[in-house]
């Protein structure tokens, strides 16, 4: 399977949920403004982080898959990260580990 095949197998525990909330939030103003290299669109391997037609970074947590690679690549403070409790039904589902 591809990387991508795989992501696709990912369960999420708040999928068809309405009251889903982030538990990565980004300020993409400070991505469009002051990062030199925009490396989270390189290194996220579940695509969250895109570049528009104009450069600019954008992002949705809602594909996430929580391997905390954002945090590292992040080194201009636009990455802030609560990891989900899973008692309230959110995160991913493991199956393995």
């Amino acid at each position: 399977m591809t990387i991508a095949e795989r992501l696709g197998t990912v369960n999420y525990r708040n999928q068809e949920r309405r009251d889903a909330r982030p538990h990565i939030l980004v300020d993409t103003n400070i991505c469009n403004t002051r990062c030199p290299h925009k490396a989270t669109t390189y290194v996220c391997p579940a695509n969250c982080y895109t570049l528009d037609e104009q450069g600019h970074v954008h992002f949705q947590f809602e594909d996430c898959i929580e391997c905390g690679t954002c945090m590292y690549a992040c080194d201009q403070g636009a990455v802030s990260w609560h990891y989900p409790d899973p008692e309230q039904g959110r995160g991913v589902n493991w199956n393995y580990g």
